[in-house]
């Protein structure tokens, strides 16, 4: 027994040993490209469209800010237009005035947006989102790596019809809890397009991921337990496009990818739907998407 056990035992004392050498990979990145970031709602705030350029996957700055394109909102239902404005650092703003709304629900909107000699667009419907009901807690003590502490969930009712999909977006005391894994979309309440249920109650791996996530190397990390007394929990369910569904889940797909390294995937750029209207327009990234939101705030008491 005590030579079987001798065999990977040095073969792992061996494996500590050995030398690390330092792979530089060439990404093949050749040319910048526009990257439209455009998730826009019917609130009565602010809205916002950033344009920046694309640069190398292994590049460790920001990305460069588009500052001389023209924006325009067109809503197709309606045939009015709303131009936006830079404000700096590649950020395009429109803020209502008094009693303006930026459409209605079932209304079908147009991004446009002329960068250089190009033109782009980017179509989007404003689907609806259905209403949070409630958001509960309670105490749990420590199991499966999770802390005790007070964790939270919400409920809310899939639309009936099949084929919505959302955004389920949480803020703990005013901070978005957005690391790549609590990334929460859903498809008729459940993860998956096509699952075939309808109108139902949102499963629970989705009411649960509104509880801050720890970081596995990170010790201290103070967003652990989720929540305390006194916290206030924010809950917004954004109506999305089938295809912002598909962008969202690729994107958390790709940020999570080194989580497991063993079956990593390829990085790849997750599906845009702005499109350039030349034949010969260079490619876009990003994304457009209108969403109506519901929400719900209560504090931890």
């Amino acid at each position: 027994m005590n030579k079987l056990l001798y065999i990977p035992a040095f073969l792992l004392l061996l494996a500590s040993f050995s030398c690390t050498d330092v792979v530089d990979i060439d990404a093949n990145f050749e040319k910048s490209e526009l990257v439209v970031d455009a998730w826009l709602n019917q609130l009565d705030t602010t809205q916002t469209v950033y344009l920046s350029l694309s640069q190398d996957y292994f590049q460790a700055t920001a990305p460069p800010a588009v500052t001389d394109a023209t924006v325009i909102l067109l809503n197709d239902t309606k045939g009015t237009q709303i131009p936006f404005t830079h404000k700096g650092n590649g950020a395009y703003e429109w803020t209502p005035q008094s009693g303006e709304v930026i459409g209605d629900i079932g209304d079908a909107f147009t991004l446009s947006v002329g960068y250089q000699d190009w033109n782009y667009e980017a179509a989007s419907l404003l689907n609806p989102a259905p209403p949070v009901d409630s958001i509960v807690y309670e105490f749990r003590e420590e199991e499966l790596g999770f802390p005790a502490g007070i964790y939270a969930q919400f409920y809310a009712r899939d639309l009936p019809g099949l084929g919505n999909t959302y955004w389920v977006k949480t803020y703990k005391n005013g901070v978005f809890l957005n690391k790549p894994s609590e990334m929460n979309v859903s498809a008729d309440g459940t993860f998956d397009l096509g699952s075939g249920t309808d109108a139902i109650v949102f499963i629970p791996p989705i009411r649960e991921t509104i509880n801050r996530i720890p970081d596995e190397d990170t010790e201290d990390d103070d967003s652990v337990p989720p929540y305390a007394i006194g916290d206030e929990i924010r809950v917004e369910i954004h109506a999305i496009t089938n295809s912002a569904f598909r962008f969202l889940g690729i994107a958390r797909e790709q940020m999570t990818n080194g989580e497991n390294t063993i079956f990593a995937l390829p990085v790849a750029n997750s599906p845009t739907n702005v499109v350039g209207l030349e034949a010969d327009a260079p490619k876009a990234l990003g994304f457009f998407n209108i969403a109506m939101i519901t929400a719900m705030e209560v504090t931890v008491e």
